[in-house]
């Protein structure tokens, strides 16, 4: 029983890297080798902090840059791992818990007080065509907007509460930009919206999960993310294609 309620609380990352995990077997089995590497980091105050490497205090210089080539963004100087299975990942995940910003706040006793984005990239050969393809997938916790008068924020936690809404906001604008399909989409306004660019513009496809509460205290908070899901889904992307090469 302590099992199956273990396996109930798995969030979304270990249920997905389990999928692709299992998926993976399926194509080895069937002559494709595969690669699977991942990262892990935070947005905090506009600073971008590696989950996965906390030896230098989160003092590093990290910044995001687009590959030309591939049109993905690279963070530079972060951490990128090997995974071989679903262990793994795990153990990385408990690691980042420990880096991850957290504070109480009057709404939430453990609010997060950052986003989080953890990448996920997939490389596969097939062993007789020597056909490749590649691909990435960024799951993404965005930390909840607070509003200063119930949250009760003061000094570093106001500061967080004000970067958090800022960078919101950025992406509430980046949707509707693309919704209203103008020529200019502001994604540099944020490093939310920056390092998501390939994501919300790019030959990607994007799937947004809000959570709400149905507290009569929380009304206002669930009427703001109700709003903001109802733009998210008047944003109508294009078709995402699947590319692949030979290698000779």
């Amino acid at each position: 029983e302590g099992g199956e309620r273990a396996h109930e609380r798995r969030g979304l990352i270990l249920r997905t890297v389990d999928k692709i995990f299992e998926d993976a077997k399926q194509l080895e089995e069937r002559g494709w080798q595969l690669s699977i590497q991942v990262s892990f980091l935070e947005i905090y105050n506009e600073v971008l902090r590696d989950l996965l490497d906390n030896r230098y205090g989160f003092d590093k210089k990290m910044d995001v840059k687009i590959d030309k080539a591939t049109g993905l963004t690279a963070v530079s100087n972060l951490i990128t791992m090997e995974v071989l299975d679903s262990k793994a990942v795990e153990s990385l995940l408990r690691r980042a818990s420990k880096a991850r910003a957290t504070a109480a706040t009057d709404c939430n006793e453990r609010s997060s007080r950052s986003h989080s984005i953890f990448t996920l990239k997939v490389a596969a050969v097939h062993e007789g065509s020597q056909q490749e393809w590649t691909g990435v997938l960024n799951l993404v916790d965005l930390a909840g907007s607070e509003r200063v008068s119930l949250s009760g924020a003061q000094g570093a936690r106001l500061a967080e509460t004000r970067s958090i809404n800022k960078s919101l906001s950025s992406l509430g604008d980046v949707i509707s930009a693309l919704a209203n399909k103008d020529r200019h989409v502001p994604y540099r306004n944020s490093r939310l919206t920056h390092l998501l660019q390939p994501c919300l513009g790019g030959n990607s496809k994007t799937l947004m999960l809000v959570n709400v509460s149905p507290a009569q205290q929380h009304l206002h908070e669930t009427l703001c993310t109700l709003r903001f899901a109802d733009k998210v889904s008047s944003c109508d992307l294009p078709t995402a294609q699947r590319s692949s090469r030979v290698k000779f």
